[in-house]
């Protein structure tokens, strides 16, 4: 969740903790096995016109549907903030995560102002590959979501684009929902944010955080589907406090090895600022009314699931990652402690080793700290 102060962006985050206190179901400390070196993706001094903090919100990929010669290959993006029209820029690894390329990037050709400048791909861009055929799109297609946001910040548009070849090249499919000002502190007309793409039961499926149900809820989490990517279906609430100022967001969702869905979610201004989980039967129907279950302190999570079926989970409250090997049972949480920087909203992606691609825009900055984040990549080994 951002907010716009300004001549420039601040994050609005509750109750902001630099350390993790843990609660009630994570009720063990393993030790860290191994991780990688740290390998810068992309700094400030490599492309002309960056401008603090940089990079946030980092996000990973690795391509396992299309065919052998492209299989493996790794792929990252990330907010990036610039002099001029933002755009969601594309790199590719293709030695696991030891060095990276900038192939390609997002430009936003769906949006315009007036004298025809585009908008541009401004915030929360999110990286999936379809693991089967979506309307026209073939298993291995890649595709990202983004906000788009003019200069102004007066309007937010969730758009999807997809690539033909391999991350290369983008055009845009559909837009997933419209909203207003990027300010969080709208009292009406608000904006949308932090897209979570999936495929579920051969629909795609887009969660999101919603502000445009004030003043019943400051924010709350919602999802579309569809059969195409391109129309769309009514949205559903999925997360809703009665608290109308509570601000669940930044959701990430999981199949488990039962069949079930886990997804997890920011808390802010409800207490603590924290983040909580919660579990459905087929990652469409939540019971928004459901709050939720408390995880731990800090927000901007993420939760995927190993292919050996324990469920591996962070948050920016820590360099820390939480795993589960009991379909998210409340009591069977284990921390683990690594040597990973915290950082906000970094991505986990599962390797086919159940390795995990961590991919870091850096910690949070606002435009006045005179200090870049980088943005770079890990690979963590439980072995």
């Amino acid at each position: 969740m951002k907010l716009n102060k300004g001549k420039g962006l601040l994050f609005s985050l509750g109750v902001v903790s630099l350390g993790l206190s843990l609660l009630g179901g994570i009720n063990e400390k393993v030790s860290a096995n191994s991780s990688t070196p740290i390998t810068t993706i992309a700094s400030k001094n490599q492309i002309p016109g960056t401008k603090s903090p940089s990079f946030l919100y980092g996000r990973g990929l690795v391509t396992t549907h299309t065919d052998k010669s492209h299989n493996g290959k790794l792929y990252a993006t990330s907010e990036h903030y610039v002099n001029g029209t933002p755009t969601f820029l594309i790199f590719e690894s293709l030695n696991n995560a030891k060095s990276w390329k900038k192939i390609s990037e997002i430009n936003d050709t769906h949006n315009f102002l007036a004298n025809n400048s585009p908008w541009g791909n401004r915030y929360q861009p999110f990286l999936y590959e379809l693991p089967e055929k979506i309307g026209k799109m073939p298993a291995g297609t890649i595709i990202c979501a983004g906000n788009s946001i003019p200069n102004d910040l007066s309007r937010t548009s969730i758009d999807l684009y997809f690539s033909k070849d391999h991350a290369h090249s983008w055009q845009y499919l559909s837009t997933i929902a419209v909203g207003g000002h990027a300010d969080v502190n709208t009292t009406s007309n608000g904006p949308v944010w932090e897209p979570f793409v999936s495929v579920i039961d051969h629909k795609l499926v887009c969660y999101f955080s919603d502000e445009r149900d004030k003043p019943l809820h400051s924010q709350k989490l919602s999802h579309r589907v569809s059969k195409d990517g391109i129309n769309w279906g009514n949205e559903v609430d999925d997360v809703a406090f009665k608290e109308p100022a509570a601000r669940p967001g930044m959701v990430t969702v999981a199949r488990m090895k039962n069949g079930k869905y886990i997804m997890t979610y920011e808390v802010v201004n409800s207490g603590e600022w924290r983040t909580n989980y919660k579990i459905s039967a087929d990652g469409l129907n939540w019971n928004a009314s459901d709050e939720g279950t408390r995880l731990a302190y800090g927000g901007a999570p993420y939760v995927v699931t190993l292919h050996n079926g324990d469920i591996v989970a962070n948050t920016d409250g820590s360099g820390d990652l939480y795993i589960n090997k009991n379909n998210g049972d409340v009591r069977a949480w284990q921390d683990i402690k690594t040597n990973i920087p915290l950082a906000y909203s970094r991505s986990l992606t599962v390797l086919p080793n159940d390795d995990l691609l961590i991919v870091s825009g850096g910690p949070l900055k606002a435009p006045t700290d005179p200090n870049s984040n980088d943005l770079t990549s890990t690979i963590f080994s439980f072995k």
